[in-house]
């Protein structure tokens, strides 16, 4: 397997003011390219430490990525220092300089001159096109044949160039992917998945391994041989096929297959929000085209504004407290009312870190899902802080979503989210 080294160039990660997402995603992607990562390294933007760490890592590996210090300012220094370690001159770039003025004038924005300075490259580098940016990712061989890519710091840029260089080390090298199986899986614990899946007799050469977040479980199965693989996915699918909702593109999210299940159906879907002050409707439309199934939302977060926009009683509300199934149920039926939508959910909790009783303590949340049949309420008691709190809850609308699209019958399927029917 071919070896590689990233470098996460920037002062902002090594203080800890951001987290280094950009290294987890590069990795991922290259194992599954079948290159496997075997070094890396943070550093400052300084000119020095960016020439040693390329000389470093050119030294242990064939593939070198950096990500960072690509930006305008003079202070962005992974362009001079690569150009030190391989001791060649800059060398401006007239297209490059072309396309930033263009990407400044179709925003109708003046262009700061600190901005051509990202159309220095060096000697014999080779562009890449930065479709969400400015910065153009680098791309250059050295004289001993070595690969190096140098790709900005923002995530989205960074993805948008690293397409490029995907389709460089595939034309350029003999790759040989893992053979790899992924179920990405919501609504079950990991500690469930891993006991069921123990129970089954797994080839000795397939590895299980298990990915959780707020969002979800993915497990991924790994195998020398193809035919095991095969055999152990067709097993373990057997299991868990109740909470697998998708397979194989780890870049596949709940919110986006639950889109094209309510296309599919030509449904339209609306939400009312307390506790995740619109957390679910944001995710719901982070997908493209999400217009054609999402009617709306209304973020309901005082008692004023479920009795007022969503038609929930204020007697209820005095009676029963605004975290309580009655209101839940109210909201996600005003809602659906409101928007005229075929589907609708509510969600009223407490997030905390205050607000708790003894009764009500923090992360009680109650769920309800409406339709034209019924209006179904669900209780959860969320751990965790209040982002998790919030990130839970509407991971978990969305699970009810995806289930009574998927499935049909929410009585009747196996929940295992750690929430009951009130």
């Amino acid at each position: 397997m071919h070896t590689a080294s990233i470098i996460s160039i920037g002062d902002e990660i090594l203080r800890g003011r951001i987290v280094d997402t950009n290294f987890a995603w590069l990795s991922r992607k290259l194992f599954l390219m079948g290159i496997d990562v075997v070094h890396h390294s943070t550093i400052p933007d300084k000119e020095e430490w960016v020439c040693a760490a390329f000389g470093d890592a050119v030294h242990r590996t064939g593939i070198v990525f950096s990500t960072g210090g690509l930006g305008p300012t003079p202070d962005d220094a992974t362009r001079k220092g690569l150009t030190r370690f391989l001791g060649r001159e800059m060398v401006y770039n007239a297209r490059i300089a072309q396309d930033i003025r263009e990407f400044f004038q179709k925003r109708g924005l003046e262009m700061p001159e600190n901005n051509l300075l990202q159309a220095y490259l060096p000697e014999g580098a080779v562009p890449m096109e930065n479709s969400e940016g400015t910065a153009p990712g680098i791309f250059l061989r050295t004289e001993s044949g070595k690969f190096i890519f140098l790709l900005p710091g923002p995530p989205g840029e960074m993805k948008a160039v690293f397409r490029q260089a995907e389709m460089i080390l595939k034309n350029e090298l003999q790759l040989i992917p893992p053979n790899i199986k992924i179920f990405k899986t919501i609504g079950v614990p990991e500690s469930l998945l891993e006991e069921w899946i123990s129970e089954k007799t797994i080839p000795d050469d397939v590895g299980v391994a298990y990915y959780p977040s707020l969002r979800g479980v993915d497990i991924f199965l790994s195998a020398r041989e193809k035919t095991s693989l095969e055999t152990a996915a067709v097993d373990i699918r057997g299991t868990i096929q109740d909470y697998v909702y998708f397979e194989d593109d780890e870049e596949i999210t709940i919110e986006s297959v639950v889109g094209d299940l309510l296309r599919e159906r030509g449904k339209k879907v609306a939400v009312a929000e307390s506790c995740t002050g619109g957390m679910l409707a944001s995710r719901i439309v982070d997908i493209s085209g999400s217009s054609d199934y999402f009617l709306g939302g209304v973020v309901s977060y005082s008692n004023s504004a479920k009795v007022k926009i969503l038609g929930v009683w204020d007697k209820d509300i005095e009676k029963y407290g605004a975290v309580s199934p009655q209101v839940a149920r109210q909201m996600a039926f005003g809602v659906r009312e409101k928007f005229n939508a075929d589907c609708s959910i509510g969600i009223t909790g407490i997030a905390g870190p205050t607000g708790g009783t003894k009764e009500k303590p923090v992360g009680l949340v109650y769920i309800a899902f409406s339709d034209k049949d019924d209006t179904l309420v669900r209780r959860y008691n969320f751990v965790g802080g209040r982002e998790a709190v919030r990130t839970r809850s509407a991971t978990a609308a969305l699970n009810i979503l995806w289930v009574n699209l998927k499935f049909g019958d929410l009585k009747k399927y196996p929940f295992q989210d750690g929430g009951e029917w009130v």
